[in-house]
């Protein structure tokens, strides 16, 4: 998928889940790893082609929401589901 693609994707989505899939996406693909190359590359395409893009994370940033994940959680535990994640924040988010 291409970064214009991924960007129209995360119009969609809620700065907080936004923010979190991210850091989940920093985290899973650390800088030091061969295989993150293709990630971080579109990280920083998406991060410096749409500033509203990263607006929104800082938006997401300060929800208690982020706060609250990142506290009960570790992003490691949904490196082999991370549709588990995102099934997770949702919930979190429409309660």
């Amino acid at each position: 998928m291409n970064t214009a693609d991924l960007y129209i994707l995360s119009q969609k989505i809620d700065p907080v889940l936004l923010t979190l899939i991210v850091k989940f996406l920093r985290k899973k693909y650390p800088v030091s790893k061969p295989e993150a190359a293709g990630v971080t590359a579109r990280l920083v395409e998406l991060t410096s082609t749409y500033p509203d893009l990263v607006k929104a994370m800082k938006t997401g940033e300060g929800d208690p929401i982020v706060e609250w994940f990142t506290d009960t959680h570790n992003f490691g535990e949904f490196y082999a589901k991370p549709e588990e994640l995102v099934e997770i924040i949702v919930e979190k988010l429409e309660s």
